[in-house]
């Protein structure tokens, strides 16, 4: 995303998803979340840059919608979550990361 850029509601929805997913997976895996502090503070800041006003609860609500968005889509695809991981065990580049999500 651009720096300074406005997005819109639909993007903020899909970047709350995104923003939250590392923080889900950890959970998922280990069961806390340790690194979830600097997703949050990522979020914040993407919600800030929002075209429409978003106040302090609206920011809560986006953030457990992200929060939940993002165990849904993992768990829909734990199989190809799973993969992602051992790959990342393996140190895999982000090319390969992707071909792996991608199922190649």
């Amino acid at each position: 995303a651009a720096t300074g850029r406005e997005f819109t509601s639909q993007e903020i929805a899909a970047l709350s998803t995104v923003a939250m997913s590392g923080s889900v997976a950890e959970v998922l895996a280990l069961g806390q979340a340790k690194g979830g502090e600097n997703d949050l503070l990522e979020l914040n800041g993407l919600l800030r840059r929002s075209k429409d006003f978003v106040g302090a609860a609206k920011q809560q609500e986006l953030t457990r919608w992200g929060a939940l968005a993002a165990f849904n889509l993992i768990k829909a695809n734990m199989d190809t979550y799973e993969r992602l991981v051992q790959a990342f065990k393996e140190k895999k580049s982000v090319a390969e990361c992707v071909a792996v999500i991608e199922g190649q």
